[in-house]
């Protein structure tokens, strides 16, 4: 999505502006980002990929085989990489903290092996901020609430600038991020609003007669052209003192 996309290349840019000759993406997943990365940066700098996931990185490691002679794969945990002190110029990590049951040991971490002066780059959601346009708000409330309650750390987005400066970095940097989409193909994409429905239900939260009535809402704002939902995620970065 273009949304996702600036954000990402306002990422990369504000690496590229460091002039880095080691660069680490935390959470690569299928390295997607990497082979981006290799194209903004210069061809000195070397890019490294972590993730937990062996299978994942043999994704990886064929996306960027085009790029191997500078890009290195690392399988490791964020809260525990495999290196050692002040290896890296810059680090980067987007929309992998939500998940951690421990987002701020993963942020003291990329700050360890940072250089000093080095660039931290976080972007990740606030689903504190999440909502749903229904008639009925308490309903809007329990479904956002449900969405929220889906991540280990679903308010990690807000809380990132003073994490980031709590593991020592200066010069933070705080800019918000929101969402709106008033299609519901889009939403259900990017918001897995299907799943979110049905997994509300099971758990108790919605009955399955607002269940239905959901559905109903959804289709009939998607008409009318009234559909709204969306949130509010933070991109952050900081530099780790000289």
């Amino acid at each position: 999505m273009p949304f996702f996309q600036e954000i990402k290349e306002d990422s990369f840019r504000i690496i590229a502006d460091t002039d880095p000759l080691r660069v680490l993406d935390a959470g690569c997943g299928a390295g997607t980002d990497l082979t981006t990365l290799a194209s903004r940066l210069p061809e000195k700098t070397h890019i490294y990929g972590l993730d937990m996931s062996g299978s994942i990185l043999a994704h990886a490691a064929e996306r960027t085989k085009g790029v191997r002679d500078r890009c290195s794969l690392v399988r490791g945990d964020i809260t525990n990489i495999p290196c050692r002190d002040a290896v890296f110029d810059s680090c980067r990590i987007d929309r992998v903290l939500q998940h951690m049951c421990a987002p701020d040991l993963g942020i003291l971490e990329l700050a360890r092996i940072l250089k000093p002066g080095g660039t931290l780059v976080a972007f990740d959601n606030d689903w504190d901020t999440f909502s749903i346009n229904l008639d009925d708000q308490d309903l809007a409330s329990r479904l956002a609430r449900s969405w929220r309650d889906s991540f280990v750390s679903g308010r990690i987005g807000r809380d990132l600038p003073g994490i980031i400066l709590e593991c020592g970095l200066t010069d933070i940097h705080r800019d918000p991020r929101t969402l709106v989409l008033t299609d519901l193909s889009i939403a259900e994409q990017v918001f897995d609003l299907p799943v979110l429905i049905d997994r509300s239900e099971r758990a108790g939260i919605i009955t399955p007669f607002e269940m239905a009535g959901i559905r109903e809402e959804f289709c009939r704002r998607a008409g009318e052209g009234t559909f709204c939902t969306g949130y509010t995620g933070f991109l952050a970065w900081g530099i780790k003192p000289g």
